[in-house]
């Protein structure tokens, strides 16, 4: 009888050995790796119609979901997920022809002046090196390993659906993809899905204590455009700086420990401002006419109509604090050269992009839904050739809006660019608990392995886990909606299809270090023998429970 390592280690090479960059064609290799690994499976040779893949919608790249289904008995069924994309190899420097062969970089690694831990690490012999290898390869080859396991089961009760998607670690449109893909597998199969497993590794530095999350972290990405009022440099007080009043937001924001979500002990961490800048093409001794920024917002429970009205009242109080300091300079520098006053003639303003857009279309109708749709497509084909990113479309889309409104400053826009993850918790979902994940796992870990696994409530990490379910409401919906330029062109979730599946999810994979890193690692105990044993029994358990 073949054993779990057996199945899984070959596999894993083999995975960690393709190349598979994100948002690359390097990822259609993967995919032809795994559907060609599946379809040589006896099962699946003998079912072709359960193994397939499913087109990534309006992707340049042509990337493909690959899925398979063991189809038991009745309709109940659980969902393994995983990504198979991973980020490129560019920062292995002059090792990067080794990295994604783990015996050799381990070889080089060792000759490196590396931190305490990774050296620690390399030396114990207990860890693999590579890229991939832990994000997530490993979870990859550990759910493709088990669905080949009950693959063979006789008389088996339930189903298995595996879905390995690509595009993780990008904006995730495999996973958008994939909710098409899972609701019409489960009209084609008669399926009930009743719990989404994923397969990311956890962080952790201490070697008994293991990880489970019952949920992940929610991001929403605002994106804020100020049009100023431009003028001299020698005469900045007939204009207004776009920049002075994006700082003022930026500072209003960042790092705002009250921004933060906590549930329980665990928090957030505070929004962080990842692009601040004017809108200037080229140099002149003018103050800028407009200037734009994004930030990361990461929540638990705060919905998108409450980031939209917190967002609004920041960006008010921004502005406010601008003009009252402008004022004060004015007349501390009319003082200075003994100069009377005038008045300043500013009106300013706050609205989201919703707004604005109906400025547009009062003003210019049909015609001006021409114009934008058009300009749509010309930043499609943009984001396509990997010219420009997602959050600088949207703001080009803000821009356009606002020229065409002839939009008069000091204003400020407020709208939000995919990607959008909603958090997703089972403590959130009605009758969420009910499998008691927690209880199960811990069962077979503290009994088998004497290691305790703590369950939290989200994957800090961000994962496509929140694709899986939808805690939000109709307003959510509208806000994100209504407020995202170019929805349904440039970006788009499938509201409906997330909102119909609705199951609980767990993130149970292995313990990983340094992702992302040229130290990246993954712990092989957990590869080759306790996350598969863990998880081949917690689908036993809950495929024979009756709730």
């Amino acid at each position: 009888m073949t054993s779990r390592r057996e199945r899984i280690e070959p596999l894993f090479l083999r995975l960690i050995a393709a190349r598979s960059d994100t948002n690359t064609s390097y990822e259609l290799v993967i995919e032809e790796i795994m559907l060609n690994w599946l379809k040589s499976r006896s099962y699946f040779s003998k079912n072709l119609d359960n193994v397939g893949t499913w087109r990534v919608e309006n992707d340049q790249h042509h990337r493909e979901v690959v899925w398979a289904l063991v189809k038991g008995q009745g309709s109940r069924t659980i969902v393994l997920m995983h990504h198979h994309d991973a980020v490129d190899i560019e920062d292995y420097g002059k090792l990067k022809y080794c990295a994604l062969r783990p015996d050799e970089l381990a070889q080089q690694l060792a000759t490196r002046n590396l931190g305490r831990s990774a050296k620690k690490d390399l030396e114990s012999g207990e860890w693999m090196f590579a890229r991939g290898c832990a994000d997530m390869k490993s979870g990859a080859a550990i759910q493709l390993a088990l669905l080949e396991e009950f693959s063979e089961l006789e008389n088996f009760v339930g189903n298995i659906l595996l879905i390995s998607v690509p595009d993780e670690e990008t904006i995730s449109k495999g996973m958008l993809s994939a909710v098409d893909l899972l609701c019409d597998l489960r009209s084609r199969f008669e399926l009930e899905y009743i719990l989404t497993i994923n397969s990311e590794p956890y962080f952790n530095q201490v070697k008994d204590k293991a990880i489970m999350y019952e949920g992940s972290v929610g991001k929403i990405m605002p994106v804020v455009f100020v049009k100023g009022v431009r003028s001299h440099i020698s005469d900045p007080y007939n204009g207004i700086n776009p920049s002075l009043i994006l700082a003022q937001i930026q500072c209003l924001s960042e790092l705002n420990v009250s921004l933060c979500d906590q549930v329980g002990d665990d928090a957030t961490p505070p929004p962080v401002w990842v692009n601040l800048k004017d809108r200037k093409r080229a140099y002149d001794a003018s103050i800028p006419d407009a200037a734009s920024g994004y930030f990361n917002w990461l929540t638990f429970t705060r919905s998108p109509v409450q980031v939209f009205e917190t967002m609004l009242d920041i960006s008010q109080k921004a502005l406010d604090d601008v003009m009252t300091r402008m004022l004060r300079s004015y007349s501390e520098f009319c003082r200075l050269n003994r100069d009377e006053e005038a008045e300043l003639d500013f009106v300013p303003r706050v609205l989201d992009f919703k707004s604005l857009y109906q400025q547009a279309l009062e003003k210019g109708g049909e015609h001006f839904q021409v114009l934008y749709e058009e300009y749509q497509l010309l930043l499609n084909e943009l984001l396509a050739r990997n010219e420009i990113v997602l959050p600088e479309a949207t703001i080009r889309l803000i821009e356009f809006t606002a020229d065409y409104v002839d939009l008069e400053g000091p204003a400020v826009v407020v709208a939000v660019s995919g990607p959008y993850y909603p958090h997703i918790a089972n403590v959130l979902l009605e009758n969420g608990d009910r499998y008691q994940l927690a209880r199960r796992v811990n069962d077979i870990s503290l009994q088998r392995y004497g290691v305790e696994y703590t369950s939290k409530a989200y994957f800090m990490g961000i994962s496509d886990l929140s694709y899986a379910s939808w805690i939000g409401n109709d307003e959510d919906v509208k806000a994100i909606r209504d407020n995202s330029p170019g929805w349904d062109t440039i970006y788009h979730i499938p509201f409906e299809g997330v909102q119909s599946l609705r199951m609980p999810v767990v993130n149970i994979g292995p313990w990983g270090k340094d992702l992302h890193k040229m130290t990246e690692r993954v712990y092989l105990k957990d590869v080759y023998e306790r996350v598969p044993e863990i998880l081949a029994q917690l689908i036993t358990d809950i495929l024979a429970a009756n709730n």
